[in-house]
Parts: C-alpha cells; structure tokens; sequence
C-alpha cells in the first residue's frame, strides 16, 4: 500500500473510531452515575471496548459480547461475558441493559425490526441502543447490493478473507432508521452520518485520491449518499 493512503486510512479509521467514541461516552454520561451493563451484539474478535486507550473502560467489567461465531467470539479480550447467541432471542433478562451497541449488524438483518422489539425488551427505560451499518443511498452500497453474495465471497477467499454474511439492507437509510425506532417505542437521539467509502481503493493509489475528492466534494452538497450512519436511539 503507497505510504500516503495508508496513513490517510489510518487517520480516518482513527477519526471513525473516535466518533463512536465520543457517542457511547455521551450515551454514558445521559445514564448518569449508576453501573452501566453493555452488550456488544455481533462483537466478533474484537468488537467496540479496548480498542481507544483507557476509554469507555469502566464499562468493561459487566459488558456482555453477543455472537454467533464461537471461535471469534472465544477470542475476543475486551468483554467480561462472552455469550453464542442470537440478536432475535437474547438470553438476557428484561429491563437488565443500558447500553446495546450494534456495529455492522443491521446490514446483515433480515428482519430487523423483530432485533429492535428484542432490544427493546432488554433495555432498561432510558437505556441506549447504538448502530453503526452501511447506508444504502451510497454509491458503494448500491454497487455492493447489485452484486450476487456468491462474487462477494470469491474475491473474499481468495484474498484470504473468510466468506461473507448474507446482507439484506433493511434498515439502512436515515428515513428507515427513523421509521424502526418509532415502531419499537424508540426515539432518535442522534443519526448522522460520514464520508468512509473511498477507503475501499485503497489498494490504488489513483482511484483512492479521485475517489476521495469526489466523497468531500459529494459531502458538500448532501449527506444522503455519505457511507456510514450512525444512530443512538433511547428506549421511552
């Protein structure tokens, strides 16, 4: 990878993360001084906690990693409870979490508003619920929706990446988030959205920097098509 588009992706993969930061400490603080639980649904290897400094680590000891990946999910240092499950039926008791964060999982849903009712059923009142997922009206979004998962995961395997999760989109515009929170006694505290999908030619160095100017040049006149949304909804 040239040296001046890995240290553009690495800045704006620090900037992202920051971002996420920044919104789950403001979801904290709302909660005011009780001990917070929160739950990492599809957290992987690695998921949200521990990955920025000392931040957000006093909500480590009682965080819950939700996934359908064992091995993945055995891996994972940054959560105190590591549970194989799925997001439509938590083994969690009602009204025993404040915090859900749910990062790249929505795409995934097929039924997404049956996860929301599910969410909402664990969620203390006034507990958060955060998403992080693809929008759809980006240009890379509707290129990756048109193509068959079948071509997804050819190029997946054979750079060495393990086959991709069936994706369905169904809650992946500003206007679709906005309709699922009002169906599940949600409310939108915050949905916004940022620029990220250049980062996908990173593996040239032509396409990466055209691409990038055409993004904050797009960014300028809309944010409908910018690539990542970002939602914190509360549970009334």
């Amino acid at each position: 990878m040239d040296a001046r588009i890995k240290l553009q992706v690495t800045r704006q993969r620090e900037a992202v993360l920051d971002h996420e930061y920044s919104l789950i400490e403001e979801a904290r603080k709302s909660l005011g001084e009780r001990s917070c639980r929160l739950v990492d649904i599809g957290c992987g290897s690695f998921g949200l906690l521990g990955r920025n400094g000392n931040r957000l680590s006093e909500l480590q000891a009682r965080s819950v990693g939700i996934d359908l990946d064992v091995s993945s999910l055995a891996r994972n240092p940054n959560v105190a409870h590591r549970v194989c499950a799925s997001c439509y039926a938590l083994p969690l008791a009602s009204n025993s979490v404040d915090i859900i964060v749910c990062r790249w999982v929505f795409e995934h849903l097929e039924h997404p508003e049956d996860a929301v009712r599910e969410f909402s059923r664990v969620l203390t009142t006034g507990g958060l619920l955060y998403i992080k997922t693809p929008n759809l009206w980006n240009y890379g979004m509707m290129l990756s929706r048109a193509t068959p998962t079948a071509v997804h995961n050819f190029l997946r395997t054979t750079t060495g990446l393990r086959e991709n999760t069936p994706t369905f989109y169904r809650a992946n515009t500003k206007r679709r988030l906005a309709e699922l929170a009002a169906k599940t006694a949600f409310v939108i505290r915050r949905l916004d959205s940022l620029s990220n999908s250049y980062m996908y030619y990173s593996f040239n160095k032509e396409l990466f920097f055209t691409m990038q100017t055409l993004s904050r040049l797009a960014g300028k006149v809309t944010d409908r098509v910018q690539q990542i949304l970002f939602c914190v909804m509360e549970k009334v």
